[in-house]
């Protein structure tokens, strides 16, 4: 159940993150990343927790640059923690 919670959630925080990054809402970005950055640590998901620390300091520096590189990053990340999720739910 709280990896189905965790899935619901991250869903709408990539979307939310993504919208602040197109915007240029950078400081967002970095908030929103901190969120997703917890949140994927706590179900397992490290990789994805240390691109959003990286992710929440480029935001909170309002570094257009290094969000730009880490943007891509963070869509493959976020695809392997989707489809491993997608799994696990077909599964039970």
């Amino acid at each position: 159940e709280m990896l189905q919670d965790y899935r619901v959630s991250v869903e709408k925080a990539a979307t939310d993150l993504r919208q602040a990054y197109r915007t240029g809402q950078y400081l967002a970005v970095g908030s929103l990343a901190h969120k997703l950055k917890s949140s994927s640590r706590s179900v397992g998901a490290l990789a994805l927790g240390e691109l959003c620390a990286d992710m929440e300091q480029a935001g909170k520096a309002n570094d257009a640059q290094a969000l730009a590189s880490l943007m891509p990053r963070f869509d493959v990340e976020l695809a392997k923690v989707e489809t491993y999720l997608a799994a696990r739910h077909e599964k039970q």
